[in-house]
């Protein structure tokens, strides 16, 4: 009994100390972004120092957690050892966005340019995020032909993620997220729908800001940073990107040159 209360007492001191951690943490780099905006160099080498130290203890804690679920623990404590390990991840997932934003942003010509099957690119995208699409018992509509593309396949898996992620997010439990490609003269239209709450006009002008979100309710499910990725990449590529909304759905919608010049 002992034993159990002491793993119970280190438990929700871990937890306390990670609740404050992630909103220092948090409150930290917004004041900071919005500080040295107008130092572009000085912030994207604050940032991306921070993010790499930022992220190594981390993934220890989320490492720790882990472990911990393999001891025999109560209930609650489990419960613990779940947020805890949900929330570490979740701050890893920001500094990768962070570095990943850093990165695309430093980056003025496009690099490492291949052939690749964007279909296939897509389908996998979906699978990466089963868990969570599953979990809110969404259904994927994947109704598209074999393309090919020729781009950088790294950075466009990045902004597949992002947007099939924001679409599960935004998704009412039970509902549909549609996937769909439309191929045009001399570029290929990837389109991500999800059915729920849209985005309002005032928003829309601002989504792809770094740091900006819509839906604050939201908040903490992210970072403002995904959609400045999004943007940012297509760019890069010589694309478009933009959203659209009625009728209780949102679309977000990406038009790549199908072979760069």
């Amino acid at each position: 009994q002992i034993k159990v209360d002491y793993i119970e007492i280190q438990l929700k001191i871990q937890l306390f100390s990670l609740t404050s951690y992630i909103s220092n943490a948090q409150s930290h780099i917004w004041l900071v972004a919005t500080e040295l905006q107008s130092t572009e160099m000085l912030r994207s080498d604050f940032i991306n120092n921070f993010s790499h130290e930022f992220k190594t203890p981390i993934v220890s804690i989320a490492g720790f957690a882990k472990l911990l679920k393999h001891e025999q623990l109560t209930p609650q404590q489990t419960e613990y050892v779940k947020i805890i390990e949900e929330e570490s991840l979740r701050l890893s997932r920001m500094a990768t966005n962070v570095l990943n934003l850093t990165k695309v942003e430093n980056q003025t010509i496009l690099t490492d340019v291949s052939t690749f099957n964007l279909s296939e690119q897509l389908r996998d995208s979906v699978l990466l995020l089963a868990e969570k699409w599953e979990q809110k018992g969404l259904e994927f509509v994947v109704d598209f032909a074999e393309y090919n593309i020729e781009a950088n396949e790294e950075l466009l898996k990045q902004v597949w993620i992002n947007l099939l992620d924001n679409a599960v997010k935004f998704s009412l439990e039970g509902g549909a997220v549609e996937l769909h490609i439309e191929e045009r003269t001399q570029t290929l239209r990837v389109s991500v729908t999800n059915f729920g709450g849209e985005i309002a006009p005032e928003h829309q002008r601002r989504i792809f800001q770094k740091f900006y979100q819509a839906d604050e309710s939201h908040a903490s499910e992210g970072n403002g940073i995904g959609l400045a990725i999004v943007k940012r990449v297509t760019d890069l590529h010589g694309g478009e990107v933009s959203v659209q909304c009625g009728s209780g759905k949102t679309t977000f919608i990406v038009e790549l040159p199908k072979v760069q010049k």
